[in-house]
């Protein structure tokens, strides 16, 4: 079914273990986050592998509205260098994606690596259309710690 399911794409954790993708503050890869059409035709799920896959169903949110293709640039700068806590490694990123003079309606997100090949990281569900007039979207990024961070491996 087309849609969005919040998870840690299966190929980002076989990824990690090929040293695919460097977080570390300043010197890491350009993770950005790019929005996708509250009613896709794809589905976008723990199988999804790469930002190509919401490029090439047509399910990018359109140049308008305040967005542009391409999504949120975080930039190494904003990175976080991963970090542990008893068995859980995790990060985050130290800045909010947001977009503003927004006007348009997403149902999910995808965060990709730029840096190498656009491989997808994460895959986010809003849990049902988000909608933005003449305002600013922001995503709030969960607490960077072992509990909460958005992206954790225990």
């Amino acid at each position: 079914m087309a849609g969005y399911t919040t998870a840690m794409p299966t190929s980002f954790k076989g990824e990690v273990l090929q040293a695919l993708h460097n977080f570390t503050l300043t010197t890491g890869n350009d993770f950005r986050i790019a929005l996708g059409k509250a009613s896709p035709t794809g589905t976008y799920d723990a199988t999804t592998t790469n930002y190509t896959t919401l490029t090439g169903n047509s399910d990018e949110l359109a140049a308008s509205g305040g967005y542009s293709p391409g999504g949120f640039d975080f930039t190494a700068a904003n990175n976080i260098t991963p970090a542990t806590s008893g068995t859980t490694a995790y990060l985050s990123w130290n800045t909010s994606p947001t977009w503003t003079s927004a006007t348009f309606s997403t149902g999910g997100c995808i965060i990709y690596n730029n840096t190498n090949g656009t491989r997808a990281v994460y895959v986010g569900s809003f849990g049902g259309t988000e909608q933005v007039t003449s305002g600013t979207f922001t995503i709030l990024l969960p607490t960077n710690n072992s509990s909460n961070a958005i992206i954790r491996l225990q």
